[in-house]
């Protein structure tokens, strides 16, 4: 895996970018707004490289559906009892895992049984449902139950199109559309998530009727928002991205979200009320303590991409290397970002991207990390209160991903 050397990228004009992409494809509206996405686009040779072949296309989302697997399967490993009774609590604190609520984001081993039952309450399932970018088609569902904050492998269950006709088959007791044809159907994705519920509620309760009297929320997503996520390499921005993607109608006028819950879960109703920078830090303390992680990514997730097409992995990469040459951005320059503006009385993007104020940024150089370390994830004693002309190795609390994690400063005793 090598990255690319600054003068070798070159950024298109956004104007150039959105010209390319077809104006049925759905996800266009949103694009600007997914700006890791949009800056991924913007180095590309063309749109033709991130749009590829339908087979393409089909192996990308099929590479996705095995990447939840595998970082559900992390989440799994790392809440196991016996597992976390072999952690200290000084190296839980230091121990950061994917959340699986949504499986992007990423959470302190020590905060996770608060932080979850706090948000979601004691028991709960949550079915992810992924529509199209192209046309609103649904393309599969993954479901994930949580008992007193630990994800329960028996509540794991996915659905995908191919493999369960049948159930994308069947129809909406009163207005007999197929589950598939939901997202097509119906404009407004809140709907579409209420109607899938009523579908899905069933399947639920039948799959798991020990759990059949537990809360249940359907999420709607485009691989749109999560590309743009899983691209992030601030948990601090993440957040601010989740909150993008839930008040795209909202707050940026673009007549429908990027993903919701349906129906929000109550204080996740009232946070998201919250301004963007208030609800980053609410969020970054209720996870991480508020400290900035570098994000995880998988190398056997860049491997498989790389088999599977090599255009959607050159684009992972070229924007891998233009992030990490620039920099990452400190939380307090997050909360002070400047957001895109879409005017949506002419339905256009009258300013592109988020601006962040001028300061340090942080540099795998400076750290005395290789690209590579760096995308293994870092937990940094930085947060938003943090004063500092340069982060370097001295800020490092650990490196890596839930039971792989290497700490880099002695346990007290």
């Amino acid at each position: 895996m090598e990255i690319y050397e600054m003068s070798e990228l070159k950024l298109r004009k956004p104007g150039e970018v959105l010209r390319e992409i077809p104006d049925h494809y759905y996800s266009k509206r949103f694009i600007p707004l997914c700006d890791n996405l949009f800056t991924a686009l913007r180095l590309s040779d063309n749109w033709g490289q991130f749009a590829g072949r339908r087979s393409d296309i089909m192996s990308f989302d099929d590479n996705f559906s095995k990447n939840v697997r595998n970082r559900l399967d992390d989440a799994f490993n790392t809440s196991k009892e016996e597992n976390i009774v072999g952690i200290s609590k000084e190296r839980q604190k230091q121990t950061v895992s994917f959340w699986g609520y949504p499986p992007t984001l990423p959470i302190r081993m020590d905060m996770q049984t608060l932080s979850t039952t706090m948000i979601y309450g004691p028991s709960v399932d949550i079915s992810f449902a992924s529509l199209s970018d192209d046309d609103r088609d649904l393309l599969f569902i993954f479901n994930l139950h949580v008992e007193e904050s630990i994800p329960q492998e028996e509540g794991l269950w996915f659905l995908v199109r191919s493999e369960n006709p049948d159930i994308f088959n069947r129809r909406h007791m009163k207005l007999g559309i197929r589950l598939a044809d939901l997202g097509k159907k119906i404009k407004d994705n809140i709907e579409v998530a209420r109607r899938i519920r009523d579908i899905l509620i069933d399947i639920r309760n039948e799959r798991t009727p020990q759990w059949s009297h537990s809360a249940y929320y359907i999420a709607v997503f485009f691989m749109a928002g999560v590309a743009n996520t899983t691209m992030e390499l601030s948990n601090w921005n993440s957040l601010g991205e989740i909150w993008d993607g839930v008040n795209a109608a909202e707050r940026y006028g673009l007549g429908n979200c990027i993903y919701n819950y349906q129906p929000l879960p109550p204080i996740l109703n009232m946070m998201f009320q919250l301004e963007r920078p208030m609800w980053i830090e609410r969020l970054a303390n209720a996870l991480t303590g508020g400290q900035l992680y570098i994000n995880h990514f998988e190398k056997s997730n860049l491997k498989e991409m790389k088999k599977q097409s090599y255009d959607i992995y050159d684009i992972y990469m070229r924007f891998y290397s233009w992030q990490l040459h620039q920099g990452i951005v400190l939380p307090s320059q997050t909360l002070k970002a400047i957001p895109p503006v879409y005017d949506n009385t002419k339905n256009e993007w009258i300013k592109y991207g988020f601006d962040f104020p001028k300061g340090p940024r942080i540099h795998y150089e400076d750290l005395g990390l290789t690209y590579e370390e760096m995308l293994d994830g870092v937990l940094l004693d930085i947060t938003n209160k943090s004063k500092v002309e340069k982060v370097t190795r001295e800020n490092i609390i650990s490196i890596g991903h839930g039971l792989e994690t290497k700490y880099l400063r002695p346990e007290k005793e």
